[in-house]
């Protein structure tokens, strides 16, 4: 059985999406992958994937959207997919649209989190909750949904039969992001942190990520615990429509500000990295349900996030972290400096992102979910395509 995985950048295949194509290649299924293949694209083909370009853009330019669509039904006519499977939203509505026109007999769409969301102004927000909704009803087979506030608005919306509507939440691997496998000690002094309070961010340097907040938030932190640092992990990535310059950001601030702020860039080390912190933090103004915050998880770090969606899943007050305002620096700020200021909470908010990590986020188990569905719809086809007797 043929499989077209479906995304708008080769960044999003080798950090997200391997681990489904992996469990489908050793389940017997033929996988192909769809992207913007740039320089990371050709680097997962040389590990063995087929990997096809289709370049899409991010933004609404129908005539970009209309070449992408032209070659991508191109692909799937040659090819003779059984199943397209797509992620992203812009990448999403072309694919599900060109999987219709050829027919396929199975169309997935996995909701890693709706563009819609609170913090959005009332136009925009019908507009991709109408597109969402519409694409939902008459593009898709079958939904997938990370997030359980993205599920329940589908489900009570209507956005398709609740049968096609599945919640798969989201997870990262124990065997990798297990705190046992590595050194604090050493992870501290290769980055010159011995005896400091360390916060970490990791995600992609966009201004929606709250990067700005992150940063006025952190000078603010510094008159309250001076021995803080900021590590941040990331960068932007092809087709980032609100990419920004972070390092001209950090220039900007006071040197004392600047001096403590460790731009690391795109890293392999991500375990490590949290392995030296003492504090998650993602200010973001959206999300789906956010992997890093899952990663820090695993690692036993106390977390502090925005009050959105995704984040409340993960996030619990006074159990293993704290939820601030969206866009608000000072609510950050102070968020922070009260959870670095109590060892106490540290310790026990980092021992229960533990647990509830292998309760609720283990990789495995979200992997099994999405391989039920595929697994089923293989089953059935076999079976209408046995001869009779």
């Amino acid at each position: 059985m043929k499989v077209l995985q479906i995304t708008n950048v080769s960044f999003t295949v080798k950090k997200f999406l391997l681990p489904l194509v992996d469990e489908m290649i050793e389940q017997k299924y033929d996988v192909h992958i769809a992207c913007y293949k740039d320089e990371t694209g050709y680097e997962v083909e040389k590990d063995g994937y087929v990997v096809h370009h289709i370049p899409f853009q991010r933004n609404m330019n129908v005539f970009s959207h209309f070449k992408s669509m032209v070659a991508l039904v191109k692909l799937i006519r040659k090819e003779r997919f059984d199943i397209v499977h797509s992620h992203t939203p812009v990448a999403s509505l072309v694919a599900r649209v060109s999987a219709r026109l050829v027919n396929v007999p199975l169309s997935v769409y996995t909701a890693h989190g709706f563009y819609f969301h609170e913090n959005m102004k009332p136009i925009p927000y019908k507009i991709n909750y109408w597109l969402e909704k519409i694409w939902a009803k008459y593009f898709t087979d079958k939904l997938f949904f990370q997030s359980k506030e993205d599920y329940e608005l589908a489900l009570a919306k209507c956005f398709q039969k609740p049968e096609n509507l599945i919640h798969i939440s989201n997870g990262v691997s124990g065997n990798r992001f297990n705190p046992e496998l590595y050194s604090r000690e050493k992870s501290r002094e290769s980055l010159g942190s011995n005896d400091e309070k360390v916060i970490i961010f990791v995600g992609r340097l966009v201004r929606e990520k709250g990067i700005v907040e992150l940063i006025e938030a952190f000078h603010l932190v510094l008159n309250e615990i001076k021995d803080a640092t900021l590590l941040i992990v990331g960068d932007s990535v092809t087709g980032d429509r609100d990419g920004m310059n972070v390092e001209q950001l950090i220039q900007s601030m006071p040197f004392e500000t600047k001096e403590r702020i460790q731009l690391l860039g795109m890293r392999e080390d991500i375990p490590e990295l949290l392995c030296a912190a003492d504090l998650f933090v993602l200010p973001s103004y959206r999300e789906g349900l956010p992997r890093s915050i899952i990663e820090a998880m695993a690692m036993g770090k106390p977390i502090v996030a925005t009050d959105v969606r995704g984040c409340r899943e993960e996030v619990f007050p006074d159990v293993n972290g704290y939820l601030c305002k969206a866009k608000d620096s000072n609510s950050l700020a102070d968020t922070i400096i009260e959870i670095l200021k109590d060892e106490t909470k540290l310790k026990l908010f980092g021992e229960n992102s533990r647990r509830l990590f292998l309760e609720e986020f283990n990789e495995k188990v979200v992997l099994e979910r999405q391989m039920k569905v595929f697994n089923q719809f293989r089953e059935e086809r076999s079976l209408n395509k046995r001869p009779r007797k």
